[in-house]
């Protein structure tokens, strides 16, 4: 990754900085209208990978990774005084924001998930579609559904979120990386999800116990464990797939500051975990 200071001195015309971005780079493209430079490079496997950097009037800015699909091999980039658009060897081309190709779009991990490039290509295609972070509240629709009740976009980060009671506390629920129309589609899903809580929560810490088993611990063990933990929210991937993060209200386990979360196939099976911070 490349620090700020390339991209801006870039903007300005540094020739050395142009040449550093130029080098081994598929296309790069220095949009001024947009304070915004966009490069994609190749990888050591044959693959493409994309850096967007935005640069602030005031000096500061953002240097985000682009995870370019291998379906989609690019080929050029232009840019104008609002968007970039990026076409492939096949001439398709995809057009956004920086902050929208910027925006990182959670999918459940390589190792466990064969579907990746299917769903990592998915999701770029859809890039025109993901919520510009700078857009307002009130100019994007809220969402409404019987169980999950008013959702609606964030004011920061364009995620769309909502909060369901669960038992005596409140659940969070976040949809990652989906504009409107695909939160829509995953509407009957979440809603799904929240109806049947107690069994995904109760599943996820199953596997977070097995992970960390040895087979020496006894039944009081596992009980104190399963007791610790109480789910705090749930993350809904446009994939479907999903996440549960869970707060270790004994602070036995997990440092302060940290938290488990656990990650699901669509179909509610739990295929890995990651630690929060």
């Amino acid at each position: 990754m490349y620090e700020l200071e390339v991209f801006r001195r870039a903007l300005r015309g540094d020739g050395a900085s142009l040449a550093v971005l130029r080098e081994d780079a598929q296309a790069v493209c220095v949009a001024h209208g947009l304070g915004s430079v966009f490069r994609v490079g190749v990888t050591g496997d044959g693959g493409q990978d994309g850096v967007v950097a935005t640069v602030g009037a005031s000096g500061g800015g953002v240097v985000s990774k682009v995870e370019i699909p291998r379906a989609f091999r690019v080929r050029d980039i232009t840019g104008d005084s609002t968007h970039f658009t990026l076409t492939d060897a096949e001439g398709r081309s995809v057009r956004g924001t920086p902050s929208q190709f910027g925006t990182y779009v959670r999918l459940l991990d390589r190792e466990c998930n064969p579907r990746y490039e299917e769903q990592l290509a998915e999701a770029f295609l859809a890039t025109p579609t993901l919520p510009d972070h700078g857009w307002a509240e009130e100019r994007t629709p809220s969402l409404r559904d019987a169980v999950l009740g008013t959702v609606a976009l964030s004011g920061e980060g364009g995620r769309y979120e909502t909060t369901v009671a669960f038992g005596e506390a409140e659940l969070w629920v976040t949809f990652d990386g989906a504009g409107t129309e695909r939160v829509a589609e995953l509407l009957p899903h979440a809603r799904g999800l929240v109806e049947g809580f107690a069994a995904v929560a109760r599943d996820g810490l199953e596997f977070l116990w097995r992970e960390g088993a040895d087979g020496t611990e006894s039944a009081e063990e596992k009980a104190r464990f399963m007791d610790a933990f109480e789910p705090g929210a749930l993350e809904i991937f446009r994939s479907g797939d999903f996440g549960v993060h869970f707060e270790d209200d004994s602070g036995e386990y997990f440092m302060e500051g940290y938290w488990p979360a656990v990650q699901f196939r669509a179909d509610r099976t739990p295929v890995s975990s990651t630690v929060e911070a």
